[in-house]
């Protein structure tokens, strides 16, 4: 029995979940000491978002895949809390954004993931709709801290394996 548990928590799904618990958790604690709930949740969504596009390969379609989901998880919480005040605007524009995340996904494993990322992040945006500089604000917080703190956690997980 300790040996399976020893095996499961060494393994690479294991330091991925990890990885990404701790990334969406500990900025909802920290900011939410001080005061500012909201931004902490939207930096966990944003690790939430581009988890899926963390999958074994090389370390530079990680760094590729991650990169391309956080700018498109981002463009696209952008676009759609900017066109959402203009109905006529925004159903058809909403359709072919659908349709052109949707496509993403015939260019492989991860960029299905990718894909994947992008239609949650569209669907979880209408949660909470933001106007103007707030927009901006948070679609550059999705992006930035996605970015930085789980990959303090992976280089972190790289350098502990050498």
């Amino acid at each position: 029995m300790f040996d399976r548990i020893s095996k499961f928590t060494n393994s690479t799904s294991f330091l991925n979940a990890s990885k990404v618990t701790i990334a969406s958790v500990v900025p909802v604690v920290i900011l939410n000491f001080f005061g500012h709930f909201e931004i902490g949740f939207t930096i966990a969504l944003g690790a939430f978002y581009t988890y899926p596009s963390d999958i074994p390969s090389s370390l530079s379609h990680k760094i590729k895949g991650l990169i391309v989901a956080s700018f498109i998880v981002s463009g696209v919480t952008l676009l759609v809390n900017f066109a959402y005040p203009y109905p006529l605007l925004f159903y058809p524009f909403l359709g072919i954004l659908l349709f052109l995340c949707s496509m993403i996904s015939v260019y492989g494993q991860r960029a299905t993931l990718v894909s994947f990322s992008a239609l949650l992040s569209i669907s979880l945006s209408f949660g909470h709709l933001n106007q103007g500089w707030q927009a901006i604000e948070y679609a550059r917080i999705y992006f930035y801290w996605r970015n930085f703190i789980p990959n303090c956690f992976a280089c972190f997980s790289f350098y502990t394996t050498l």
